[in-house]
């Protein structure tokens, strides 16, 4: 299980299976305003995965190692949420630019928001 999504309390969420874990590994974000463009960006060196939001980390990353991703057979959800083998939460609004590189982005490369 690989995804993206947001709480009920509009936390965005990172939700993984990591290569070197028998359980996944979530980072939370804080409750972000509604009509607003937001920047998320999750950070793996490696080791460790930190999320960010609007170029701050967040306070509830795990300490966790985390290697590479397990996808359990299951497609990646953006926006959605699986809990017990159906979709449980689905986001309702924009997702302006998604990008899954496999290196540090520089600041210039960072699509900002107006």
């Amino acid at each position: 299980m690989v995804t993206l999504s947001l709480s009920s309390g509009r936390e965005p969420q990172w939700a993984v299976y990591p290569t070197n874990l028998t359980e996944g590994s979530t980072n939370w974000g804080h409750a972000l305003p509604e009509d607003a463009w937001w920047h998320l960006a999750v950070v793996n060196d490696g080791r460790r995965t930190v999320m960010y939001v609007e170029g701050c980390e967040t306070v509830d990353n795990p300490s966790t190692v985390a290697i590479g991703l397990t996808t359990l057979n299951l497609p990646w959800l953006l926006g959605g949420y699986e809990y017990g083998g159906s979709i449980d939460q689905i986001f309702h609004g924009w997702i302006g630019d998604v990008r899954i590189v496999n290196r540090p982005l520089k600041v210039s490369e960072f699509m900002i928001g107006e």
